[in-house]
């Protein structure tokens, strides 16, 4: 429902809208005020859509109305409605702030309600920061640069009569403009009168048009040749007004709607102020959000190698110390047995035999004591033929390392995704051979992981939630500062590319874990 507010004195054009919106303003509800005091009073209370304000009104005309709503900040957009001319009207209204004008005495204002559905439609899709309260305290500041005391006198007097929410200064001394400049030019908006002292008008719009272009500027004008208009709106001027009889009216007007757009661009400035410091903060936390699952995701990942290593341990410390000493008494037990009881001793010791292997295939599964105590060649090197013994997969190993040991983790991470990739071949790829490729380069280590079998479409497995195998990888390379590059086509194999920065020459050796 659009909330219409119409304020008309006449009670037989007030008749004559109202049943205008019975009959075509089904989605309309109207309300209708005699007086502008009344217009005032309804618009402090809110929750008006779009007003129809009639320019001439019994106690308060349309000027001081809308001037009133400027001062307010309020976007109520605002439809001047009239019979003094449809010309005349549009200049004043339009300059004032007003989103559109009728004419009553035209056919146009048989269009009334679909003229107020069109505005309420282009008022509702303006963007929210031009309608978002405004947080502005204090009059705007205009400054009058005028030489005529008089005529100073009757502009200062004008506006405070009718624009309230203006204060207006003057300048009318060569001393008060440079005391202007030196203050920066300190002002919402600058009006440039009929009789400047200190230099032609146009001069001084030049001057400011250089050093506060930021400032919109108003030129009064005596002369009413079009040449020397042209040439203030190519100075900057926002406008250009004639000293004929009711040009304080234009004026007011005008300054209303450069005042307004001054407004708007300073709200629209704050705000994106406001969104770029919280932009700023926004990324700073997504950093360091992002920072802290990095670095909890690397305390995980060490919590669980550190896990595989003391299991490990155990297993080839404990675990196979026993069944070796159980082997032991099994082979003392059966030398002193007779033949009866010497088959089922040989069984218990093949058993034992069993356990014993695959007890060491589960150390070496869980943290290769080989990685820690010879570094990655020799690791990789045994974990390639355990795996070629274990899947009849042929892997092919062409290993240039640094010379000396990498930093542990880099030595981890590498061994890990090596074995994980690996894994991807002999469960996935259906490919009877896989190449291993460790080479260094401008100071990275480059791993190439690659297979010759049945490949995959990359994009809708790495989305599947159910990937963890291809997360967990880039998981580890990302953590240890890497880079990972995943390859894939059906039928055409699976290349796996990784790159690491590797440690500065000057760096301490990292030593074996012991």
């Amino acid at each position: 429902m659009i909330r219409v507010l119409y304020a008309e004195d006449d009670p037989n054009i007030a008749s004559v809208v109202s049943s205008y919106f019975e009959h075509f303003g089904g989605d309309c509800a109207l309300e209708i005020v005699p007086t502008g005091q009344a217009c005032l009073d309804r618009m402090n209370a809110g929750g008006v859509d779009v007003l129809l304000l009639d320019l001439m009104l019994p106690d308060i005309d349309g000027l001081h109305i809308l001037g009133d709503l400027a001062m307010r900040r309020d976007r109520t957009p605002v439809v001047m409605i009239s019979g003094h001319g449809q010309n005349e009207l549009a200049v004043r209204a339009l300059r004032a702030g007003a989103v559109d004008c009728v004419d009553k005495s035209t056919t146009q204002f048989l269009q009334v309600v679909d003229i107020v559905k069109r505005v309420h439609a282009e008022n509702a899709a303006r963007p929210a920061a031009l309608l978002s309260p405004s947080t502005r305290t204090g009059p705007f500041r205009v400054r009058l640069i005028e030489g005529s005391i008089p005529v100073a006198n009757e502009i200062r007097d004008f506006v405070n009569r009718n624009a309230p929410q203006v204060t207006l200064a003057t300048t009318a001394t060569p001393a008060d403009f440079h005391a202007f400049i030196r203050e920066g030019f300190a002002a919402d908006a600058i009006v440039i009168g009929p009789n400047p002292s200190l230099a032609k008008p146009l001069d001084i719009l030049r001057q400011l048009h250089s050093e506060a272009r930021h400032v919109p500027v108003l030129v009064l004008s005596a002369r009413s040749d079009g040449e020397t208009a042209v040439a203030a709106f190519k100075l900057g001027a926002q406008d250009y007004i004639l000293q004929k009889p009711d040009y304080l009216t234009e004026l007011v007007f005008s300054l209303n709607n450069i005042l307004r757009r001054v407004d708007i661009e300073r709200q629209n400035a704050e705000l994106a102020r406001e969104l770029e410091t919280l932009n700023r903060s926004l990324e700073a936390q997504v950093v360091a959000r992002t920072g802290e699952l990095q670095a909890l995701s690397s305390r995980l990942l060490r919590i669980q190698e550190d896990e595989r290593r003391a299991i490990a341990r155990e297993l080839h410390d404990q675990v196979g110390q026993m069944l070796t000493g159980l082997k032991f008494q099994l082979e003392a037990a059966t030398a002193q047995a007779g033949p009866a009881a010497q088959e089922k001793l040989a069984e218990a010791l093949g058993t034992a035999t069993d356990l014993m292997r695959h007890v060491r295939e589960l150390t070496q599964l869980y943290r290769p004591r080989i990685l820690d105590d010879l570094g990655l060649r020799p690791a990789l090197e045994w974990h390639a033929n355990q795996f070629q013994r274990q899947t009849s997969v042929a892997v092919s190993l062409d290993l240039n390392l640094p010379a000396g040991r990498l930093p542990t983790e880099l030595e981890t991470v590498i061994f890990r995704i090596t074995q994980e990739a690996l894994t991807n071949v002999a469960r996935h790829a259906q490919s009877p051979t896989a190449s291993v490729t460790i080479t260094t380069a401008d100071r990275h280590l480059l791993i190439e992981i690659s297979d010759r079998g049945r490949g995959f479409d990359l994009a809708p497995v790495l989305a599947r939630r159910d990937a963890i195998g291809l997360a967990g990888l880039r998981e580890r390379v990302n953590l240890a500062g890497g880079r990972l590059e995943i390859f894939s086509q059906p039928g055409q194999g699976t290349r796996l590319h990784a790159e690491f920065p590797l440690p500065n020459p000057g760096a301490a050796p990292v030593p074996a874990v012991p």
